[in-house]
């Protein structure tokens, strides 16, 4: 599934950009994506659906086209798309609070298992808040990865070096009810600008042709 320009749907649709459609098409590249793509084969084509629907967030209204293969209800499709800014905070969370944005390892093998690593640290951290959220009785995107991260880092010298059974899973619940509490903050939505261009500042001159 992914989400089309108004341009590109208009090229889909023949023409029209309705505020409504579900309808089967057979999306063959334009020149300009031969031109970009130039090992395209001479029979390539996508068989799917172009959707136009319109989405009310928070009391505005968006007009989205959507091109998918899924045999999904137009609403359950922008669903879907919706689930997209949970990616974008993953990724965040990835590259910020895990360090992933930059390795440090030089050869290909030791890069794969940097991010293995990585990757598996930031399950266990998910997999923390996942279970606090369920005993908090709340949706585990309410809690903080980066608070949760501390929690679970503090905790772990105690899980490793625990004598039992019984002291392992005192000091796991301490840890998730402890991570429980790393609520986000509440905060108010700010409010939207126009997209603008930034003007030079006047600080100097601006620099002539001789």
């Amino acid at each position: 599934m992914v989400r089309l320009t108004d341009g590109r749907a208009r090229y889909l649709l023949q023409g029209r950009l309705p505020q409504q459609t579900d309808q089967w098409i057979d999306w063959k590249p334009s020149r300009w994506d031969r031109k970009a793509h130039p090992g395209l084969p001479a029979e390539a084509c996508v068989r799917g659906r172009v959707i136009a629907c319109q989405v009310t967030n928070k009391g505005k209204t968006i007009q989205l086209y959507f091109f998918t293969t899924l045999e999904l209800p137009p609403e359950q499709i922008a669903q879907l798309y919706g689930y997209r800014w949970n990616i974008e905070t993953d990724l965040r969370s990835l590259k910020q609070t895990l360090h992933l944005q930059s390795l440090a390892s030089r050869s290909v093998d030791m890069v794969a298992k940097e991010l293995v690593l990585g990757v598996a640290a930031y399950n266990l951290v998910r997999g923390a808040m996942f279970a606090a959220a369920r005993l908090a009785q709340i949706h585990p995107r309410q809690l903080s990865f980066s608070r949760v991260q501390d929690v679970v880092n503090a905790f772990l010298p105690n899980l490793t070096g625990a004598a039992s059974p019984e002291i392992y899973q005192r000091e796991l619940d301490r840890m998730l009810r402890r991570a429980a509490q790393c609520k986000l903050p509440h905060r108010p939505q700010r409010p939207t600008y126009p997209r603008a261009k930034w003007h030079r500042s006047s600080r100097y001159p601006k620099q002539k042709d001789p």
